[in-house]
């Protein structure tokens, strides 16, 4: 099996597929936070600098609560939250005015700080054109950039992986949350799905030997994914630095001064290091983790309640991660967050069992970046904005957890069989949840979902709101992008005699891939590195 641009372009597809389907579904600011995104695109897409560097200010929200943001000169009718739905789950979106435009004005926006490297790309859809085609347009975009993103991490994991386990692992971590986002204005769907391509691109190259010719691309999806954690929201410089200490930590001298020698990867160092130092002075000049006071008395949890409030919130996040659409109102049944919680937390739970302490290092890190760095910072200032961690702010880094367990369970437990038959269960039992998620928001938007809907609800295609674009076209989208990536995957995992001259065969491998690994393909004795 070739992994070339073929391969990269029917992921991409199938990827795009699934992920646009929802750019014709939801209404503005049906996905979290979407009015605020669009208002700092539409300013930022005015490229005057007044605009792009504008002056941090406190800003009202959705609901008139102050809070740091900017003002942006766009169409005033950008200005159209969906106060009147957002939070009562039995009302449609017939109640919101949707986008439209008007005279350019001063529009407040909570997102006005925010790095302008997202906005740049999707803005000027919004700024031309702010209507229902302009927003689907920008969508659509987004969409894209993360489609193209999981495509090449696709790719790269294919192309080394030993059976396709890891490739096929995608699936566990482009979660139906990350395509509910990636079909809306929000720079977190692309920051989900850097991180994603971070750790594809990082695995294969930082815990195997060198290989400077054939994992030149490596490099490259690596740089860019780095970049883009380090530059698109603040949080994401945390999640670069700790999945790099992650991957990088240990790793042999010889190793880092052979990449050394090779020109792209000190490019990519230089461009990695500017980036970051760009970033923090973007976080430090425009103030993005200033707070503003809330009233007195609006929160007042002592440290021990604010502890346990956030344990006790983790299989809320868990939710947030898989799919949880609209503003936090759409949730599936209970048993589809369980099944896709116990596919995953084995995955990981195996790969431990079966992996060295090395690799039992390497999830510890990310999970103190993941788990226990967010409980700092949420425990520490619950009393100036209450609980608002969400599952989807910690997936950039903790889908590192089960591609690093797919890796390691392919060369230290799983054989062909085994790794197709789990492949397969993947296939069947994660992808139909994407269309499940969306015909749950689908429902919720268009006629309200109350508690406890019984089955007979849930249609499409009844409602007092329905997309401009209509109902049928988003199902449609989303049926024929997951039969297409049912293909690409079901057919992923390969045997040794496919895989001959790319991948080591199982009993090659005695150890971790750090201690005992192997070039790929090449003659290579004990010891002799």
């Amino acid at each position: 099996m070739r992994y070339g641009r073929k391969s990269w372009f029917v992921a991409f597809t199938a990827f795009f597929l699934v992920f646009g389907a929802w750019c014709f579904a939801a209404p503005f600011d049906g996905p979290a936070d979407e009015v605020q995104h669009a208002i700092r695109a539409a300013g930022v897409a005015s490229l005057d600098p007044g605009q792009i560097f504008a002056r941090p200010a406190v800003v009202p929200d959705a609901f008139g609560r102050p809070g740091m943001g900017a003002y942006q000169r766009v169409p005033v009718g950008m200005n159209a939250h969906a106060t009147c739905f957002g939070f009562d789950p039995k009302r449609s979106a017939a109640c919101a005015a949707g986008l439209h435009g008007g005279p350019v004005g001063e529009v407040s926006t909570s997102a006005g700080r925010y790095n302008p490297l997202y906005y740049l790309v999707v803005g000027p859809p919004l700024r031309w054109f702010p209507n229902w085609g302009g927003l689907v347009a920008a969508r659509l975009i987004s969409a894209a950039i993360c489609a193209a993103l999981v495509a090449s991490a696709f790719v790269s994991l294919l192309r080394w992986s030993r059976y396709g386990l890891t490739a096929a692992a995608l699936l566990t971590v482009a979660t139906p949350m990350l395509a509910h986002l990636a079909g809306g204005v929000n720079p977190n769907s692309v920051e989900i799905a850097a991180g994603i391509a971070f750790f594809s691109a990082g695995i294969p190259l930082l815990l195997e030997p060198p290989d400077p010719v054939r994992k030149r691309g490596l490099v490259t999806l690596l740089g860019i994914s780095s970049v883009l954690l380090l530059t698109l929201r603040s949080a994401g410089p945390a999640w670069f630095a700790f999945g790099l200490f992650a991957l990088a930590v240990p790793m042999r001298r010889a190793w880092l001064r052979e990449y050394w020698r090779v020109r792209r990867v000190r490019l990519w160092t230089a461009g990695v290091a500017l980036a970051g130092v760009l970033s923090a002075a973007w976080i430090i000049g425009m103030r993005t983790g200033e707070l503003v006071p809330p009233p007195p008395g609006l929160w007042h949890y002592r440290f021990g309640e604010a502890v346990a409030g956030y344990a006790d919130s983790w299989w809320v996040y868990i939710q947030g991660m898989i799919g949880v659409a609209g503003w936090f109102d759409v949730t599936m049944w209970q048993p589809v967050y369980i099944v896709w919680a116990m596919l995953v937390g084995g995955l990981i739970f195996f790969g431990g069992v079966a992996g060295s302490w090395t690799l039992r290092w390497r999830y510890l890190v990310i999970l103190l970046g993941g788990v226990a760095l967010p409980g700092v910072l949420q425990v520490s200032q619950v009393n100036q904005t209450g609980f608002i961690t969400a599952g989807r702010y910690m997936l950039p880094l903790l889908a590192g957890l089960p591609l690093l367990a797919a890796w390691i369970l392919e060369r230290r437990l799983l054989d062909a069989p085994l790794a197709r038959t789990l492949t397969h269960t993947f296939v069947i039992f994660l992808l139909p949840v994407h269309l499940v998620l969306l015909i749950w928001a689908m429902v919720r938007w268009q006629r309200g979902l109350p508690n406890g809907t019984g089955a007979g609800h849930f249609n499409p295609f009844v409602g007092d709101w329905h997309p401009p674009t209509g109902s049928l076209p988003p199902l449609m989208i989303m049926a024929f992008g997951l039969l297409l990536t049912a293909a690409v995957f079901w057919v992923v995992p390969h045997d040794d005699t496919q895989a001959a001259g790319e991948v080591p065969t199982q009993r090659e491998l005695r150890s971790d891939t750090w201690r005992e690994s192997r070039l790929p393909g090449a003659d290579v004795t004990r010891g002799s590195r």
